[in-house]
């Protein structure tokens, strides 16, 4: 008899490991169904050792072990991908089986389908991340002739992209002269599809390309010498669920472990890797340009400053102008809004109070919907997914007269319809491209049609694969009041990204002086742009110069300082700023706990075992983007 040590793996994640006694000595890594209080999930062997060598252990021990059942020939994870866990787990504070779990393909993780049996191997490249900047098109050049070296060598390429969509476009980018190499992972995919994708990722006789969704990055086989991470500055990398790891991290960790080259793109990267590239930790990856040069025009175009105004006008006459001449030429036009529904706050004009989500806090946003010709206003909380009719007056005062602040996707459509008429207008939201299919099908019906205008939020990005004749952000304060600590970079990055799908031109329409980030995005001015970020990150002591540590809990004011208090006894040694979410929700005040750590003093091991012991009702997340 053997006592076999596994990991079980869950999202919770909070058991480290479980033994059991079995008749069979199970290899390391393999994939076996176990018994964890009252119900079966699947685990990883982690170790094996015969009874005879844990008598003592066995007979001090305060409980029986359970026995399980011989498999035979049990499918295992590579050693890679065992490796790659316990390096996340050195600066993760989560345990490695919640680690492994979010590492695992849906499929293979629920049980549905085992791991592709992957070889041992040894691979001997550099994996120092390279780093290269530019517009896609000489992107994807680079990443093709990247490719063909790697084929010529018998390499196979793992190619990841943040978004089901992204997945598409790369895959009509990249596989000219290759089609037959090709291999395509998506959760949007069929079950037909996946099928074929599994049993060509199982073909060992060519080299292949290997594009996919951080869902499945991490199926390997012994030929993968090198990894690209598209759209590196993508927020779509980091995880919305436990343990929130960031799949660019693991990445790197990943290739670091197998020895492999990794390549990160994007048009703008995030601060973090343009910094490391400086100070010479990152490579770059062909030359670095200090300006990008774009074909389209950027023009920033003022609302009227005046003191009364008869109507508010969403739109300026510049871009009324642009638009209407370019629907007459057949041309094709893309509004972008920056909020859902017809506002994204509500107010009582008496009192100033706002209207708030009960659940999460948040401002509700206010939708419009037509049921039988009637028209219904909705409050619609997006952090919560909560949806109730619209007050007409104020709980708090009782003020009938309630005021829309700032301009949602709704307000757009409603004056494009008023100055846009008999133009063909596509929606594309939230409430429209609810799922793949119906998004790929909007995205068709605007490009085909002739003279066409489509309205998207950020949403809506990825869709646009192909060339529209001019963009305009529609209200730059709403686009630029985004609550996180990188909202210059999220901004300048959808700006870039706007002008890069732009063959005409690109509106920005503003109420407030042209700032320093319109110049830099009118210009292409990345580096003078980099220059003062960095600056500032290393003033204020933001990443890469530090890491942030949040923890975040809920609860009632008697529940939060007995929460705090004992947060503050289990992690000695650090200092953690304590401070409240502005609103108090049904479920309770909101209690954030921030801990900011020097780059070099992490990771701490004791700090992390630490943060690993606290219960899962604290939310624990590294360098989240928002920290308020």
């Amino acid at each position: 008899m053997f006592i076999i040590e596994v990991i079980p793996l869950s999202r919770a994640g909070m058991i480290e490991s479980l033994s059991y006694y079995c008749a069979t000595a199970y290899p390391i890594g393999s994939f076996i169904s176990v018994p964890v209080r009252k119900k079966e999930i699947q685990g990883v062997v982690i170790g094996t050792k015969p009874v005879s060598a844990a008598k003592t252990a066995i007979r001090a021990a305060t409980f029986s072990l359970k026995k399980i059942a011989t498999v035979e020939n049990p499918p295992a994870l590579p050693k890679s991908l065992m490796e790659t866990a316990q390096e996340l787990a050195k600066n993760t504070p989560a345990h490695i089986g919640s680690i492994l779990f979010a590492l695992l393909p849906p499929d293979v993780r629920s049980g549905v389908r085992e791991y592709p049996y992957s070889t041992n191997y040894s691979n001997n490249e550099s994996y120092t991340p390279s780093i290269l900047t530019g517009v896609s098109n000489d992107r994807f050049i680079s990443y093709r002739s990247h490719i063909r070296q790697c084929f010529a060598h018998r390499g196979s390429v793992l190619f990841v992209v943040p978004t089901s969509a992204s997945v598409h476009s790369a895959k009509a980018a990249l596989e000219n002269g290759i089609e037959k190499r090709v291999v395509t992972f998506s959760s949007t995919h069929t079950k037909k599809q996946i099928e074929k994708s599994y049993e060509a990722f199982s073909d060992l006789s060519t080299a292949k390309l290997i594009i996919t969704t951080p869902n499945f990055a991490f199926l390997d086989r012994h030929d993968i010498t090198s990894i690209i991470v598209e759209e590196c500055g993508s927020n779509h990398y980091k995880t919305r669920t436990r343990p929130y790891l960031d799949a660019r991290e693991i990445l790197k960790t990943y290739a670091k472990v197998t020895k492999r080259t990794i390549l990160m793109g994007d048009i703008l990267p995030r601060t973090e890797e343009e910094a490391l590239r400086r100070d010479d930790v990152y490579e770059t990856h062909d030359e670095h340009p200090k300006r990008l040069s774009i074909e389209s025009s950027f023009t920033v175009s003022e609302h009227e400053k005046t003191e009364r105004v008869k109507e508010f006008a969403i739109f300026t006459p510049e871009l009324i102008d642009s638009v209407n001449r370019t629907i007459k030429a057949k041309g094709s036009v893309f509004l972008f809004a920056a909020r859902k529904g017809l506002a994204p706050l509500i107010t009582c004009y008496d009192c100033s109070h706002i209207f708030r989500c009960p659940d999460s806090g948040a401002p509700y946003s206010l939708l419009q919907t037509y049921e039988k010709g009637e028209e219904k206003r909705w409050f619609f909380s997006s952090t919560s997914g909560k949806k109730v009719r619209a007050d007409d007056t104020c709980p708090k005062c009782g003020s009938w007269r309630l005021r829309e602040q700032g301009i949602g996707i709704q307000q757009v459509v409603m004056q494009a319809r008023k100055y846009f008429k008999d133009v063909p207008l596509t929606i594309f939201d939230h409430t429209s491209a609810t799922t793949h299919v119906k998004a790929k099908r909007l995205t068709k019906q605007f490009y085909e049609e002739k003279g066409a205008i489509m309205i998207g939020t950020t949403m809506a990005l990825p869709y646009l694969t192909k060339p529209v004749t001019i963009t305009a952000v529609t209200s730059y304060e709403a686009a630029r009041a985004i609550p996180t600590w990188r909202a210059e970079e999220t901004l300048l990055s959808l700006l870039l990204t706007l002008r890069e799908k732009t063959t005409n031109e690109c509106f920005v329409q503003t109420r407030t002086d042209p700032d320093q980030l319109l110049k830099y995005a009118g210009r292409g001015l990345i580096d003078e742009f980099y220059t003062e970020e960095i600056m500032m990150r290393q003033v204020l002591s933001y990443p890469p110069y530090a890491v942030f540590i949040l923890l975040t809990w809920v609860g009632t004011p008697e529940q939060i300082r007995e929460a705090e208090g004992y947060i503050q006894t289990q992690i000695l040694g650090h200092e953690m700023q304590c401070y409240n979410a502005p609103t108090v929700t049904t479920k309770g005040i909101t209690r954030y706990g921030l801990i900011r750590i020097a780059k070099e003093d992490y990771p701490d091991a004791k700090l992390i075992d630490q943060l690993r012991q606290l219960p899962p009702s604290v939310k624990i997340e590294i360098n989240p983007d928002k920290i308020i």
